[in-house]
């Protein structure tokens, strides 16, 4: 086993949050948040140590654009868990790794792999 991650999770929807969120501690894996927004997910960016994170790239009318590009100047690898693909969304978000939603535990923990290479 890897070890464990500490995984910013920003996602609006309460009970998707919450499945990811068992998802990932089930693996072992640390959960920061779940964030319902942009501003709580800033938040948790600056009070928290985060290896990855998983971002829903709608949240309640806005997007999680200002969260990839701050995780992009802290060098934290970030995967889209979405509906949309990669020609529906901002083009900042256009190379980024997508996981559609709804996703299971094998697609998650896949994307975070590829993000973080066991060492």
């Amino acid at each position: 086993m890897t070890d464990p991650l500490r995984i910013l999770v920003v996602e609006d929807e309460w009970l998707i949050a919450e499945d990811i969120a068992a998802c990932l501690r089930a693996s072992g894996h640390q959960v920061i948040g779940p964030a319902p927004s942009v501003a709580a997910a800033l938040r948790l960016i600056g009070e928290n140590p985060v290896d990855v994170a998983l971002l829903d790239v709608q949240l309640y009318g806005e997007t999680s654009l200002a969260i990839a590009e701050e995780l992009q100047a802290r060098h934290i690898p970030f995967a889209c868990l979405s509906g949309f693909g990669p020609r529906d969304v901002p083009s900042a978000f256009a190379n980024s790794r997508f996981v559609h939603k709804p996703a299971d535990q094998a697609a998650i923990l896949s994307a975070l792999a590829e993000l973080v290479p066991a060492s």
